[in-house]
């Protein structure tokens, strides 16, 4: 448990594996709920575990995503 946020961490595999064209693919999953993103460019992991996160904070507030 985080003292500062009172959240607990959350956990996620990251696979990744190389494109044909010398880029990055994959899949986040968050290991709690099994949920799964893909993605199609290693700059876009940041943001789609920000994004993961969010969506599960709106839920256990009861709103939506606004992004």
């Amino acid at each position: 448990m985080n003292e500062r946020t009172g959240s607990a961490p959350v956990a996620f595999v990251v696979r990744v594996v190389p494109d044909e064209a010398g880029g990055l693919v994959g899949v986040i999953e968050r290991v709690r709920t099994g949920e799964k993103e893909r993605f199609h460019d290693a700059a876009a992991i940041g943001p789609l575990i920000a994004r993961m996160l969010a969506a599960n904070r709106n839920q256990t507030e009861g709103t939506t995503p606004t992004s």
